[in-house]
């Protein structure tokens, strides 16, 4: 994975459990942790700003990106205790491979580390209306879109 790509997903780290902020706060480039509820109202703007440009961006994948071109889009996973109360959440970049009824497919861009169960590179996929971020990224390294990501970076990374 691209160093541009892996910072950007460390920035999206959040957690639901106040008591794992120390875990977090060790991570470097990771964001200060904050509830769910928090965390969702706070890129609420970004995420609609993502939806309404998504559409574009997946017309753009199927017709066939360049070559060394990557379409990536965020899947949220989550980890949940015993009673099925969400514990742990972190949105994940998925390489996206195919797109089809309402669904995607790819490969999990990075290891998740809050939420146990999943690997880097493995298979997954969800519903297109649950995306919440999506990226095309360039050989170069840069990037369009992510906009949930550079506001994240810009204002709930530690200083």
């Amino acid at each position: 994975m691209r160093p541009a790509k892996f910072c950007i997903t460390l920035f999206a780290f959040t957690t639901l459990a106040l008591q794992c902020a120390f875990a977090l706060r060790t991570e470097k480039n990771a964001t200060v942790p904050m509830e769910l509820q928090k965390y969702d109202r706070a890129i609420a703007p970004y995420v609609a700003e993502a939806r309404t440009t998504y559409p574009a961006a997946k017309k753009r994948f199927l017709a066939g990106l360049p070559r060394g071109y990557t379409f990536a889009v965020w899947l949220r996973l989550y980890e949940k205790d015993k009673q099925n109360r969400i514990i742990y959440f972190e949105d994940c970049f998925v390489s996206v491979e195919r797109i089809a009824d309402g669904r995607f497919y790819g490969r999990l861009e990075n290891k998740p580390t809050m939420v146990h169960g999943h690997s880097l590179g493995e298979k997954v996929s969800g519903e297109e209306s649950e995306i919440r971020n999506w990226m095309i990224e360039r050989p170069d390294g840069s990037e369009e879109g992510n906009v949930v990501g550079k506001f994240l970076e810009k204002h709930y990374m530690p200083k």
